[in-house]
């Protein structure tokens, strides 16, 4: 809160309180009678005026004024911080420490309760001093007491209050604040009946002109009856309701004015100026006005019920609150009886204990000297028995005395050369261990060499058979190459063969045809035609006997060449892939193309399903 705030809202004249207030939560409770008269609690700024010292009337109803309101939420406030500060000694802050914490940064602004927003600004306060390096106690207070804070505070929320609402008075502040339980933001969304129409209807009765009526005798006495009845009836209902209701004083006066204005109306049968119209009109806007009265009138009840009952509701909260805030103090004081007498029986403990040890010390002691001389005393017997030799029992116990400290010195030797042996071989052990550990070691260094030296090998390895797949993928697309343009060239020649054969063919049947023509007219030629036609059927046959022997040599250079393995190109086929049925690779070519897996047919692409190994091709 700024400084204008404080100056402008806080009195000076208010006395300041000790600086370390002790939290007793039975000081936030309210005695029967304050509770009572809380349930009838309604303030209005007009009853406040009227009524300044805060007195109750007669019939119980009380009325609250500014002062009375302020000092209500100055001790809610209160009760606030101090519950407040009293809880953060429960987390376990010293007190001084919270009490500087809640004067520092204790404000009661945030989005939710007043409790918790003070909480939550100490709680920030004390973190930032941890996180800061600030020690407890050493920084400065904004405020120098809590009833400092608790004043400016209240302060704060009703400047705040009328900057949101600037038509809100005080007083009207104050009795928000109060029924939201000190939150800003539910008492700015409070609506407060104004008083702006009984002070319109009050004034337009005070600027009525005083008139003087020409009125018959028979209406003066029927006015003065419904006059009479009228304040008589209003006065009566006005006295039931003021029992539950502190608006119906204000709203009584307004209409006392009234009846006051209907006194001042001069019903002198000597003056006969208005005329009737002018009479009728007032006597109805008296009416009418009346009637606007007693509408105003419920309405201030039922708002003053609204309120009482919103009072007694708030009422019953906080003793709900102030009781559990009992029942939390009586609990803390219970751990801190607790505690104080567990510390208390810790300490005697502590001190028994300590007595107990030094008694024990100083019996150890005794017990050491007493040793001591048992044992001078000792040497002095044997001295004496070892002189005297009075007594032969006393020499035979000595006998059996040292008979026995011999046999417990011998057992001792014998256990203290056991336990030098189990020395010695735990020693060996270790040794043993020490070497198998160092043999281990060694082992696993060399067992990482070794995979080291396996794992590079397996890389260079894969790395070679990845060069040699890659080299057989590429031999193969350059084999399918190959095959696929001696597929192509073959059937381009078997085609030209073809053709080749069937014009011959042709030409063989045309001479055919031409030498029987020829035969049928030898008769008739003469020798020399006869010998034209022979030399000219000779050239023929020759040269179809040489253009069939040509054939027959292609025909066994395809052959030779069909029987040619596709990818060796040297051994001769011996292989039928199934089903496509094509014979194109060798035997041993076959095992090194089926080598991958699944293969396809060199010629045709087909799936090859299976392989037959045929013997005796050339045969």
């Amino acid at each position: 809160m700024g400084c204008t705030v404080r100056t402008k809202h806080v009195r000076p004249n208010r006395k300041t309180r000790s600086k370390k207030p002790q939290f007793d939560p039975s000081s936030c409770l309210l005695d029967k009678a304050s509770l009572s008269s809380l349930k009838h609690l309604v303030y209005h700024p007009s009853l406040v005026d009227a009524n300044p010292s805060g007195n109750f009337e007669e019939n119980g109803l009380g009325y609250c004024t500014e002062e009375q309101l302020e000092d209500l939420l100055l001790k809610h406030l209160e009760c606030f911080y101090n519950e407040a500060v009293s809880k953060l000694v429960v987390l376990g802050y010293d007190e001084d420490v919270a009490l500087r914490a809640v004067l520092s940064n204790g404000y009661c602004y945030g989005g939710v309760d007043v409790l918790t927003n003070i909480m939550h600004n100490a709680l920030a306060h004390l973190s930032n001093n941890k996180e800061g390096g600030i020690e407890d106690g050493l920084e400065e207070t904004v405020f120098t007491d809590l009833r400092q804070l608790v004043e400016y505070s209240l302060a704060g929320m009703v400047y705040l209050l009328q900057q949101v609402k600037p038509r809100l008075s005080r007083g009207d502040a104050l009795w928000c604040l109060l029924v939201s339980e000190l939150h800003v933001g539910k008492a700015s969304m409070m609506d407060i009946p104004m008083r702006g129409t009984d002070l319109r209807l009050q004034r337009e009765v005070d600027d009525c002109p005083r008139r003087r009526f020409n009125l018959t005798p028979s209406m003066k006495s029927l006015l003065r009856e419904n006059v009479a009845a009228f304040a008589a009836g209003f006065r009566a209902s006005s006295m039931k309701q003021s029992e539950t209701n502190e608006q119906t004083t204000c709203s009584s006066g307004s209409v006392s004015s009234v009846m006051e204005k209907f006194q001042d109306l001069n019903l002198d049968e000597s003056v006969d100026t208005a005329p009737e119209k002018d009479k009728d009109v007032a006597l109805l806007g008296l009416l009418r006005q009346v009637q606007e009265l007693k509408r105003q009138v419920n309405d201030r009840r039922e708002w003053a019920e609204k309120k009482a009952m919103q009072a007694a509701a708030k009422v019953s909260d906080e003793l709900a609150e102030l009781q559990s805030l009992r029942s939390e103090r009586e609990e803390t004081l219970r751990l801190k009886k607790w505690k104080q007498t567990h510390e208390e029986s810790t300490v005697k403990r502590i001190s028994d204990m300590e007595n107990d040890l030094r008694k024990v010390s100083s019996h150890i002691d005794k017990t050491n000297m007493m040793a001591r001389t048992l044992e001078n005393e000792n040497a002095v017997i044997r001295a004496e028995m070892e002189a005297s030799k009075l007594s032969a029992s006393e020499s035979l116990e000595a006998t059996k005395k040292e008979k026995k400290g011999l046999k417990k010195l011998v057992m001792w030797e014998k256990q203290k050369l056991k336990l030098e042996d189990e020395i010695e071989a735990e020693k060996e052990k270790i040794k043993t261990l020490n070497m198998a550990l160092a043999e281990i070691t060694h082992e696993e260094k060399e067992y990482e060499e070794k995979w080291r030296e396996e794992k590079k090998a397996k890389e260079q390895v894969l790395a070679q058979v990845e060069e040699e797949q890659r080299f057989k993928e590429a031999t193969e697309v350059r084999n399918k190459g190959k095959v696929e343009s001696l597929r192509l060239k073959i059937e381009i020649d078997f085609q030209r063969h073809k053709d080749d054969l069937q014009r011959l063919e042709q030409e063989l049947s045309r001479l055919n045809k031409i030498s029987s023509s020829d035969s049928s007219l030898q008769s008739s030629d003469n020798c020399h035609t006869n010998g034209k036609s022979d030399k000219l059927k000779g050239e023929v046959m020759c040269t179809l006997l040489e253009e069939l022997e040509r054939l027959d040599g292609l025909y066994e250079k395809e052959e030779t060449y069909d029987r040619e393995c596709l990818i060796c190109m040297r051994d001769e086929v011996s292989v039928v892939f199934l089903p496509c049925a094509h014979q194109v690779v060798c035997g041993n070519c076959s095992d090194s193309f089926m080598g991958g897996g699944k293969a396809t047919c060199p010629c045709c692409r087909a799936p090859v399903q299976q392989r037959i190994r045929v013997f005796g091709v050339s045969s």
